[in-house]
């Protein structure tokens, strides 16, 4: 079973997530903390990251560029969301090495499929 990493610090959307994705069946780690999100990235080596820009402390487009350069983690596929305008932008996805992005709001099987072809594309 597939391991996703869910960073979001709204616990609603934090609970519907994870709830479409275990039906979807992932196993799903979730953290409301970026910076326990990016610790939780070494500690639990999850096959997927889906990450809130929007964060206190640090961003979700922080987290990832973290991870994208580190070579120990940075194959780990990460989808980065926002209701912001900056995930709609291709130039900024690509900068931060993000493998997707999604604009809040999204329908649950949006997040389904982009997160499988993620992990297909990662394999």
């Amino acid at each position: 079973m597939q391991t996703i990493l869910i960073v979001d610090d709204e616990t609603s959307f934090l609970d519907i997530l994870q709830i479409v994705l275990q039906r979807a069946g992932f196993k799903t780690i979730v953290t409301t903390n970026g910076r326990e999100g990016l610790d939780l990235v070494y500690k639990e080596r999850p096959d997927l990251v889906v990450l809130d820009d929007m964060l206190p402390g640090i961003s979700g487009a922080d987290i990832c560029m973290t991870l994208k350069h580190d070579p120990e983690v940075s194959l780990i596929p990460v989808i980065l969301y926002s209701a912001g305008p900056r995930v709609r932008e291709q130039a900024f996805i690509r900068q931060i090495g993000a493998t997707a992005a999604l604009s809040k709001p999204f329908k649950p099987k949006e997040v389904v499929q982009l997160v499988s072809s993620c992990l297909a594309a990662a394999v």
